[in-house]
């Protein structure tokens, strides 16, 4: 890691400033699409208050699954303590680590909003496979996402890129064996906001429209051409980026 990537780490998140954070899990907690809609739940509610009480584990699936589709949950779900911590601007989960690119939108709002998500995912994920033991490791990184440029980057690494690990593991070694197949894979994988770039989705979890509209393209129908053509050229020529400080890897 170099000194620009260290400094970009430590930094105090501001108000309205993009952020790449992820967090990586000790174990396997995505393997299960159970877990994984359990853990976009547990996103809403950390990002709005607490969880209602009275909700066991397979309505927080269901919750989960709702919140994806781009339905409303009922408030039994979640009590609302404060307008949302932050605005989602891209996701994706992979096996055992997670992405956002995301807006803190009050103080403090990246740390309050981990920790209650780490914490309330692992008891979740705990209690529903047996365990006792810690589930999430080292403490979450971040870095700011400073120029559109880097936003393009930041977008298609979460949304793209890190799927794509699911589909083919090792892909960024190899390359892709088929990026029509890999295409194909993108739009069937739910777990990232690739659906929701290209208009086949509008999930509850992302923020709003007037938010999401002055990231990557935008979510306007000449936007979500742009970002497929931007996505398809990756795919086909497979390129390298210039921006690996901010992939967090």
């Amino acid at each position: 890691m170099n000194n620009q990537h260290r400094k970009l780490l430590m930094r105090r998140f501001e108000n309205n400033q993009p952020v790449h954070i992820t967090s990586r899990a000790l174990v396997d907690i995505f393997r299960k699409k159970e877990d994984c809609y359990r853990f976009i739940f547990q996103f809403f509610v950390a990002n709005l208050g607490r969880r209602g009480t009275n909700v066991y584990a397979k309505d927080a699936v269901k919750a989960g699954e709702s919140l994806l589709r781009g339905e409303n949950i009922t408030s039994k779900f979640v009590i609302k303590e404060h307008p949302p911590l932050v605005e989602l601007i891209d996701f994706s989960l992979v096996v055992n680590h997670y992405h956002f690119y995301l807006l803190p939108k009050i103080d403090n709002a990246i740390p309050i909003l981990m920790k209650r998500l780490n914490d309330g995912f692992a008891k979740f994920f705990n209690i529903t496979h047996g365990r006792k033991d810690a589930v999430f490791g080292s403490r979450y990184k971040g870095v700011v996402v400073s120029s559109d440029h880097q936003s393009y980057a930041v977008s298609r690494y979460i949304s793209v890129i890190n799927p794509l690990d699911v589909f083919q593991p090792g892909w960024r070694e190899k390359g892709l064996k088929n990026w029509e197949s890999a295409r194909e894979f993108l739009e069937d994988y739910d777990f990232s906001s690739f659906l929701d770039r290209v208009g086949k989705r509008n999930a509850k979890i992302l923020a709003p429209a007037e938010i999401l509209e002055q990231y990557s393209f935008g979510i306007s129908p000449t936007g979500r051409e742009k970002y497929g053509e931007f996505v398809e050229e990756f795919l086909k020529e497979r390129q390298t980026s210039n921006f690996q400080s901010l992939f967090l890897e």
